[in-house]
């Protein structure tokens, strides 16, 4: 029978060791989720671990410590004194199931760059604009032709919409 055990990994390297763990032949598990997060002023979605540099391994009841040790991204094996920390298998089997409920649906962006919009509300209520690209998850960058300049603007979702 296989025990799933738990590694520590170095500092945002996880993939890694799991991509050299797997090229050894060993069957491990690190759980994701997809959060938002603002960069640069603007909110976007990533994926990252939900145990930041831990790591389920699955191997036989004694696993080679040393082999699993010198793994590149891994830097060592979760202990309680001198015992390894183990997982119960029932705990995974949940994660497991679970991880596409943790990856969350990004919504689904209403225009496409090349959409011919029209502006809904404001100053430019009921002329025509070209969306360019998503700013953000509530607003959209667009063309608008007005008195003979294009001009690029950044306007909320809500107040633009496609011709029928």
């Amino acid at each position: 029978m296989d025990n799933w055990y738990l590694i520590y990994s170095k500092s945002q390297q996880e993939q890694r060791a799991q991509q050299h763990l797997a090229n050894q032949g060993f069957e491990s598990f690190a759980p994701q989720i997809t959060v938002k997060k603002i960069r640069a002023g603007k909110t976007v979605q990533l994926t990252e671990p939900l145990f930041p540099r831990y790591i389920f391994l699955k191997c036989p009841q004694t696993p080679n410590l040393s082999t699993i040790r010198s793994t590149r991204g891994v830097a060592g094996l979760v202990r309680f004194g001198d015992k390894l920390a183990t997982v119960p298998s029932s705990l995974i089997n949940h994660l497991l199931k679970n991880q596409l409920e943790l990856q969350q649906q990004m919504p689904v962006q209403p225009f496409q760059p090349g959409d011919k919009l029209e502006i809904l509300n404001g100053p430019f209520a009921n002329l025509n604009a070209v969306f360019q690209q998503a700013d953000g998850e509530q607003r959209s960058i667009i063309l608008l032709n007005f008195l003979g300049q294009q001009l690029q603007l950044s306007l909320e979702n809500k107040d633009l919409s496609k011709p029928a």
